[in-house]
């Protein structure tokens, strides 16, 4: 049995600045905390760092990001697990950006109009990518006490939840499933319908409107080879054998509180 002399190290008293090993470097300068609720500049410049002595496993990278409010309120309906897009924007002044999740996406794309022709915006997808980028999934709100904008925190890679908008053709979703979201081009047909806004209420789309819309895709899917453009959204890390209701994923792509009703699985990003 080994004695205590041939230890090489003493036990502490648990603080954890104590003496090497077992010690957590700080930053030097560390300054004063927030006097009030940090703004998104001061997020993204802690005041303090640390190290931890283990292999870091499962690391989530998060950004915070201001979302500046639509007329109708089209962001307060954003939960966690939602696809979340921003607007491109050259004037932002890098604080407030428009966002939008799948289901106010898909209304903005058929319903946009250029100021010019009067016409639809998003004809092509060119147009779309000019415009709009994939920024990550929503984490949660950072509730700035403000009602007329919201600061969320943003999973961009890692662990995450996600609205479960995927089903494959047949089967269950599994653990490994590689999960896509895509452009795909649409035509409403010769008859005028109507199809639900975020909130729900019904507007008209003209007979012979070509528009674009973003669908959940797995390679198992036919539309997986007409998307014009795809990107992927995660591995299935873990999820339940529960289906959800096809009624229920068509309208989760137009409805924001469909969207909020679907289960949320676990997808590992951009690994």
């Amino acid at each position: 049995m080994a004695s205590i002399a041939s230890l090489s190290g003493i036990p502490t008293l648990g603080n954890v600045n104590s003496a090497p090993p077992f010690s957590f470097k700080s930053s030097v300068g560390v300054r004063a905390d927030y006097s009030s609720k940090p703004a998104v500049s001061a997020l993204q410049n802690p005041t303090l760092h640390n190290s931890v002595p283990e292999q870091m496993v499962n690391s989530t990278a998060r950004a915070p990001l201001f979302v500046r409010p639509f007329t109708r309120g089209y962001e307060k309906g954003y939960s966690e697990g939602d696809i979340l897009f921003v607007k491109k924007d050259e004037r932002s002044s890098g604080q407030h950006h428009v966002v939008a999740n799948v289901p106010v996406l898909n209304y903005l794309l058929r319903t946009e109009t250029d100021p010019n022709t009067k016409k639809l915006k998003y004809k092509t997808i060119q147009d779309i990518l000019k415009d709009w980028n994939y920024f990550g999934i929503l984490n949660n709100d950072m509730d700035t006490g403000s009602k007329w904008q919201r600061l969320l925190n943003i999973n961009v890679r890692g662990r995450s939840r996600v609205a479960r908008l995927w089903q494959p053709r047949s089967g269950h979703l599994r653990r490994g499933d590689c999960l896509w979201i895509g452009f795909i081009k649409k035509e409403s047909g010769d008859k005028i319908k109507s199809i639900p806004d975020p909130i729900g209420s019904r507007i008209p789309l003209d007979r012979g409107t070509v528009y674009y819309e973003v669908t959940p895709l797995m390679d198992c899917c036919p539309e997986f080879k007409t998307s014009e453009f795809k990107l992927p959204v995660g591995i299935v890390s873990q999820v339940t054998l529960k289906k959800p209701h096809p009624s229920s994923l068509a309208g989760a792509l137009h409805v924001t509180e469909t969207s909020k009703s679907l289960e949320r699985i676990e997808v590992l990003m951009r690994i």
